[in-house]
């Protein structure tokens, strides 16, 4: 039996509702982003491995934009032949694109919480009137999934449901991201951008392709005068290809970026007043 279910709450937002046997007790939730999953020169088998231990703990798992790569069509001045794979030529390239990555994804159906569109999906979608993700999401969810397809940016509340019925929440804010994140900043002002538009615990961004973590405390009053921290974290997934592989991103003048997102482990801690959640990340 699953330890979580999804539900959508607003049309940017879902909660996540989390069982928790007893104090001290962890879940965690796998945050990725930038998968680019159709690419030759995606590491499936680092992929592969992180998804293999969502199904092993029974975690969901949070896409957050550029599930698919979708660079490889006559159309896109950006194609080369040695980043598409066999089983993606033939002439109906974006019908194979979402037909082959559901068969990867299947052992995974059960795990996939939420995939949300990154620019590429919605470039497809602009230019062709084809909306990937949503074909990928309804054959997932012909196998069993509950995925929701989510959109460019929104909300996923992790409930920590407990015994005593005492409940706490880590707000997670996604966004697939903007920008170039130059070599200086590499993304770190968006955090401060991020920081000033959206509340949230836990903020989730990708699209720049590099991998970084930033920790805030916010100071609070509350309305009996007690004065409250809460720490928040900003965490940019990278991607899951091998960018130096990648001719157009060497011609760009970049160089080879981390592979990998997070896992984000909630544990449930006893207090006075019943169950608090603490968070931390973990890269996979």
């Amino acid at each position: 039996m699953s330890w979580w279910t999804l539900l959508k709450t607003d049309a940017n937002a879902y909660q996540l509702k989390v069982v928790f046997g007893q104090a001290k007790d962890a879940r965690r939730v796998l945050l990725l982003a930038d998968v680019h999953w159709d690419s030759a020169h995606c590491r499936l088998d680092l992929l592969r491995d992180a998804m293999e231990q969502a199904k092993a703990e029974g975690a969901p798992v949070v896409i957050a934009g550029d599930f698919f790569d979708a660079m490889q069509g006559k159309w896109d001045p950006r194609a080369d032949q040695k980043a598409l794979r066999d089983e993606h030529r033939g002439g109906a390239y974006l019908d194979l694109l979402v037909s082959t990555a559901a068969e990867w994804l299947k052992p995974y159906a059960a795990n996939i919480a939420v995939i949300s569109y990154g620019n590429h999906e919605t470039s497809i979608k602009k230019r062709h009137e084809v909306d990937l993700l949503q074909r990928l999401c309804q054959e997932l969810r012909r196998m069993g999934s509950t995925v929701e397809c989510g959109p460019y940016w929104g909300y996923v509340v992790l409930v920590g449901d407990f015994p005593n019925k005492n409940r706490d929440n880590v707000k997670i804010c996604y966004h697939h991201g903007y920008g170039g994140g130059g070599e200086a900043s590499r993304g770190f002002l968006d955090h401060n951008r991020t920081r000033g538009q959206y509340e949230a615990d836990v903020y989730l961004s990708g699209h720049i392709h590099r991998r970084n973590c930033d920790e805030n405390i916010i100071t609070r009053v509350t309305s009996r005068g007690m004065v409250r921290k809460r720490r928040q974290l900003f965490l940019r997934a990278s991607c899951w290809k091998d960018e130096a592989a990648d001719g157009w991103h060497v011609q760009q003048g970049r160089a080879s970026r981390p592979i990998g997102g997070w896992w984000l482990e909630v544990t449930a801690g006893r207090t006075r007043a019943g169950f608090k959640l603490d968070f931390r990340a973990i890269p996979t």
